[in-house]
């Protein structure tokens, strides 16, 4: 699988409620991972079966792509290195398109945010989480962007031993009536 992460720009989406991916064990050196850079005519059918997989709303995968192309968002699919078995997903957003809070993304000043994180049920726990998340890293500093945020439900702390520090708990809503009290985390890259 080529890694062509850095030369495709992508664009940013909004987290859902709760990132399903957060249990992961940090203990372990990190698995090595394929990834690619989505297109419209070879992923969309796999991004929307995953979005329906983790029960989000499968209609945002349309907008994504067009995200990418204007360069507000980079996503990622990962295999299994050396395979085309996809574990999951994840973009980093380079402005806040659901509530433009230029605390979790804003180019101008630098701040990029995680979001679209997912991984299938059989590959958490196994330290797929710690590489995702320092795949985004790179893929952000590659933006040029000095913080990466990332947010979920408040209990969304399991972050922190990423390097993730909480920086802000506030009411954020998820689409509706959904407002949920919402952790804030960043990281100086």
């Amino acid at each position: 699988m080529v890694n062509t992460a850095a030369a495709n720009p992508t664009i940013p989406e909004t987290q859902q409620p709760d990132t399903p991916a957060v249990a992961d064990s940090s203990e372990n050196p990190l698995p090595d991972l394929d990834y690619v850079v989505p297109n419209p005519e070879e992923h969309l059918k796999l991004l929307v079966a995953m979005r329906k997989a983790c029960g989000w709303e499968a209609g945002m995968v349309p907008t994504w792509f067009i995200q990418q192309a204007d360069g507000t968002r980079v996503m990622s699919i990962f295999y299994l290195p050396g395979t085309t078995t996809p574990i999951g997903m994840g973009a980093v957003e380079l402005q806040d398109f659901d509530q433009a809070d230029k605390d979790v993304a804003d180019i101008d000043s630098k701040r990029g945010c995680v979001v679209s994180l997912f991984l299938y049920k059989q590959y958490r726990g196994k330290g797929y989480l710690g590489k995702i998340l320092s795949i985004c890293e790179e893929i952000a500093r590659g933006k040029g962007l000095k913080v990466l945020t990332i947010y979920g439900l408040a209990k969304a702390g399991g972050y922190e031993k990423f390097g993730y520090k909480t920086f802000k708990m506030a009411v954020r809503n998820y689409g509706g009536e959904n407002n949920w009290e919402t952790r804030y985390l960043e990281m100086v890259l």
